[in-house]
């Protein structure tokens, strides 16, 4: 995929964000708009299922939405081996391939359809177009980690703009790319039932299965099926303020990958009815069994007017390093209610 049709991406998502800013908004006084939505970018993670980051409570029957999401990541792994026991000492910029576990930018683009069969009933599906390239953001990055003072994972000893991932992962799928690719990547069917709800409490079970309908060879997919089941709740404490915790396990179809846990909290900040301030960590276990967890920290916010909603967060893992080096979210949607009558 090259920079003309990348940009061309970009510019056919920002369309979206015409819709009206200025309709009227909804007559409730629930303020809380759920968690912040996205897919864990990281390429191991991306090649498998994950839990849907979705409020508890129920919505109306008959409800269709529909979202288009975009995701710019940007991710660096260094490896040291026999030949750098330390990172050198000079910013001599080198391509060693053996020392390194990911040098890639990628451009996603997710769409969704999601229906409300009943009030507390939900169903969905996602689907995503993968292209990774060479990058054009390396200098950028790296001169914005500089100037806070921010660990650059390596990234300045690298040749800019390059695209290499070699990751020994251990469970029979080999992830190796050396070269710009684009494919849709698997799709994710989701159900979610809001067992219980009063004003302040929520509720919700969630089931997941992931079909392979990615490529590995793209880093689009496993090349197998997930499952998964999760508890979600929701706290809506006061109107300005809500809590959003979930937990629940992702089960891959292969012997030789692991059971993964996928957990979620995060507190949402609800000055006015069309606007969220959410702040969360995302945290998972690895899909192999000598994998360190990922926690990843997502910081962003939701406007929501009537039936259109905006996202956007940036998210990173700052503790582990077992996440995507930046990822940046930008998702538009929007709720159409169909009049079916029996």
């Amino acid at each position: 995929m090259n920079k003309s049709i990348f940009l061309r991406l970009v510019l056919l998502f920002f369309i979206f964000l015409g819709a009206p800013l200025l309709a009227r908004g909804e007559d409730d006084d629930d303020y809380s708009k759920g968690p912040l939505y996205g897919k864990d970018m990281y390429i191991p993670s991306l090649v498998h299922g994950s839990l849907p980051a979705l409020p508890a409570k129920s919505g109306r029957q008959y409800d269709l939405q529909y979202h288009v999401s975009l995701y710019y990541v940007q991710d660096v792994k260094y490896f040291l081996d026999e030949e750098y026991p330390e990172l050198p000492e000079s910013r001599e910029r080198h391509y060693e391939k053996n020392s390194i576990g990911i040098d890639a930018e990628s451009c996603v683009v997710e769409g969704a359809v999601t229906y409300n069969i009943l009030n507390n009933i939900q169903a969905g599906i996602n689907l995503r177009f993968i292209s990774f390239y060479g990058g054009i953001l390396d200098p950028a990055i790296e001169g914005f980690h500089d100037f806070f003072g921010f660990e650059n994972g390596g990234r300045e000893y690298f040749s800019q703009n390059q695209i290499y991932v070699d990751i020994p992962y251990g469970n029979g799928v080999s992830l190796y790319l050396d070269k710009e690719s684009a494919a849709f990547g698997d799709i994710d069917l989701w159900g979610k039932w809001s067992f219980f709800e009063d004003d302040i409490f929520s509720l919700a079970a969630v089931t997941m299965l992931k079909i392979p309908s990615g490529r590995i060879e793209n880093l689009s997919g496993s090349g197998y099926f997930d499952a998964g089941f999760g508890i979600l709740s929701d706290i809506r404490l006061f109107w300005f303020l809500t809590l959003y915790a979930q937990a629940g396990a992702v089960i891959p179809v292969n012997d030789k990958a692991t059971m993964m846990f996928n957990g979620l909290a995060g507190v949402g900040i609800n000055p006015w009815k069309i606007f969220s301030i959410n702040v969360q960590m995302n945290f998972k276990t690895g899909h192999v069994t000598d994998a360190p967890p990922q926690t990843n920290i997502l910081a962003g916010f939701t406007v929501k007017n009537k039936n259109f909603r905006w996202q956007f967060y940036f998210e990173e893992d700052a503790f582990t390093n077992q996440g995507a080096d930046m990822t940046i979210n930008f998702m538009f949607s929007h709720t159409l209610t169909l009049n079916i009558k029996s």
